[in-house]
């Protein structure tokens, strides 16, 4: 499997759980991004997109800003004007930064201090915060990252020191810890996977 098609079958597997299981969340995902969009924001990155993520946003331009947007495991995916925004604060701030890193999530597109890139030139991709030196993970491609996400939606993973893990609530998805709630507002998430349940058991 190519790494376009790869991407493509693992955010389908995300998209698939979303419209099944979390529809609220789904029906915030934006349509695919124009050529026009596209082939402008290159220009002002001064940069082609890689494959892989020239196929991410063909398929959902990131999200709608929204009350949960960070449903990848604390990221929100990002349209082109949010990657733009996250592309200009990070290139500023941190001198380590590359024109040919790509943001395609961040923790709050209305408030962006930590996210995620995709390196236009090895495909691989990297961790960007606030007071950090943004780092790249070697041999991790879009691809990979996708499915390490959709993954933690079909099956429980191992988590011996606890963390956040998937849940549901009011038809979106929301992860949170349920050992130490960030979200202990939200009465009636419950996580998806039962070995997942924590005290709430």
């Amino acid at each position: 499997m190519n790494s376009r098609a790869g991407v493509t079958h693992q955010w389908g597997r995300i998209t698939s759980w979303l419209s099944s299981h979390a529809p609220a969340t789904h029906a915030r995902l934006r349509p695919p991004v124009p050529p026009q969009a596209l082939a402008w924001y290159e220009q002002r990155i001064g940069t082609p997109v890689h494959e892989e993520l020239r196929a991410l946003w063909a398929l959902n331009e990131g999200a709608y800003v929204f009350a949960f947007p960070d449903f990848l495991n604390g990221h929100a995916p990002l349209s082109i004007d949010g990657s733009f925004l996250c592309h200009s604060l990070a290139h500023v701030e941190e001198g380590g930064w590359q024109r040919s890193w790509v943001p395609f999530a961040c923790n709050d597109p209305t408030d962006p201090y930590s996210g995620m890139f995709h390196d236009a030139k090895t495909g691989f991709v990297g961790h960007w915060a606030e007071a950090e030196m943004p780092a790249i993970s070697p041999g991790i491609t879009l691809a990979d990252y996708l499915k390490k996400e959709a993954d933690a939606l079909y099956e429980a993973a191992d988590q011996p020191h606890g963390g956040d893990v998937p849940g549901t609530w009011n038809g979106f998805l929301v992860w949170d810890d349920p050992d130490r709630r960030l979200h202990d507002e939200l009465a009636g998430w419950r996580p998806i996977h039962r070995g997942n349940q924590g005290a709430t058991r």
